[in-house]
């Protein structure tokens, strides 16, 4: 599977799935909020309730794959499924049906962020160990030239210059990106070449039975239950402040739609060179080194972002966090992918993915509190709530530090690594 063919596949699903994304990230976030007047608390159990979702589905979705089911199958199912909650989605919002458009988006954003489960174990198939980094880092790249693209797709819809349904202008950008999301992920879907594995029986309490032995044997890796919790922990920060940053921009700056577009533009140029780059530097230097250099840096810059009064300094700040952004998804995934142990890779990055998104368990719960409680504050609350998930990139640093350092050891696994 090691082709060009299949690793520029692997790419443009990357660059498809970041369209639909970077839009119901900066325009459904901002229509729920802003316009139909739905609390930043409940907005944020959207995250809440699809990471539960992915805590009922994810381990027994990573077993099967590494014992019985094709990649290429599931992630067929979950970007049909994807297309067709957010379809719903958007025709929800069209027609001004809040709470419909909100449960769809939840659905929607489950069914993305599974199909991951399929799509991420990838890498370990179509690219050398001494590639890895590299190829992450274009699959990150060709992400954000995908929201890149998307923002620009979605600019007539948000200003008004084009309509499909003559609804709120940010009602409007949603569908168009769900359309081109299916059209470029089609290929993909369509020509990606996998060996195919010998269909096997299996009988479902068994199964389960023997996942959670081999989740037992996977977690008993020090290497792969510390940089899970690193993961879990400083992705938590990054994630929750991500996710609220149209609100923050909003709320806090009170720029207009366009401005904001221009400003994640510029974020997404230097996230693009920062995933690129962090690849190359951490086949280099080391995953492990580069990733702690990149959360280092998140310390710093994550506050300062909160902190600033000042509006050129704040673009400023933000544009070249992009570098950091890029850096860290990029990073992570080669991470992943040489402290998982042989055999079991694609339970590992199950668990790698829930770790990703379980973070939005704890972090939306923590920002909605904040900044639902603490109203009388006003825009300072959303300051407040960027010093408060901070914290947390500390504390994953901490458990990052207890993982074993790949410029010192081998690909495989020691047995001194195995807790007791």
């Amino acid at each position: 599977m090691d082709t060009k063919w299949n690793i520029f596949l692997w790419i443009l699903y990357d660059f498809a799935n970041s369209i639909v994304s970077i839009v119901f990230f900066l325009y459904f976030a901002q229509w729920v909020v802003v316009d139909k007047g739905i609390s930043d608390f409940y907005f944020n159990l959207t995250f809440t309730v699809s990471a539960l979702l992915l805590l009922l589905t994810v381990p027994l979705t990573g077993y099967l794959l590494d014992k019985f089911l094709r990649r290429i199958t599931g992630m067929r199912y979950t970007t049909f499924l994807t297309v067709i909650f957010y379809g719903l989605c958007s025709l929800l919002a069209a027609t001004n049906y809040q709470i419909g458009a909100l449960i769809f988006f939840t659905l929607g954003l489950y069914s993305y962020l599974l199909s991951f489960t399929f799509y991420t174990p990838l890498l370990n198939d179509i690219s050398k160990p001494e590639k890895r980094g590299l190829v992450s880092g274009l699959g990150i790249t060709a992400n954000y030239l995908g929201q890149f693209a998307g923002l620009l797709i979605a600019l007539p819809f948000s200003n008004g210059s084009l309509t499909i349904f003559g609804s709120a202008p940010r009602a409007e950008t949603l569908l168009p990106s769900v359309l081109i999301f299916l059209l470029l992920a089609l290929p993909v879907l369509i020509f990606f070449k996998e060996p195919k594995r010998a269909s096997e029986g299996w009988h479902i309490p068994s199964t389960l039975k023997e996942m959670f032995i081999d989740t037992k044997r996977l977690l008993s890796f020090s290497s792969v239950s510390f940089f899970l919790l690193a993961y879990f922990l400083f992705n938590d920060a990054i994630l929750t402040a991500a996710n609220n940053f149209p609100i923050f921009l909003e709320q806090v700056w009170h720029i207009s739609d366009t401005v904001k577009t221009y400003l994640l533009l510029g974020i997404l140029i230097t996230s693009a060179i920062g995933g690129t780059l962090a690849g190359f530097l951490a086949d280099r230097f080391g995953h492990k080194r580069t990733l702690m250099f990149i959360l280092s840096g998140y310390i710093i810059i994550l506050p300062l972002v909160g902190y600033l009064k000042n509006f050129t300094l704040f673009i400023i700040t933000t544009t070249v966090m992009g570098l950091w952004f890029g850096a860290l998804w990029a990073v992570s995934r080669s991470v992943m992918a040489y402290v998982a142990p042989k055999g079991k890779h694609n339970l590992a990055f199950a668990y790698f993915g829930l770790a990703e998104r379980a973070s939005s368990f704890i972090g939306p719960i923590v920002w909605g509190l904040i900044v639902s409680n603490l109203v009388s504050m006003g825009s300072e609350r959303y300051r407040i709530a960027v010093f408060a998930v901070t914290g947390f990139i500390i504390l994953g640093l901490l458990a990052l530090s207890r993982v074993h350092d790949d410029r010192n050891h081998s690909h495989t696994i020691k047995q001194s690594e195995i807790i007791p």
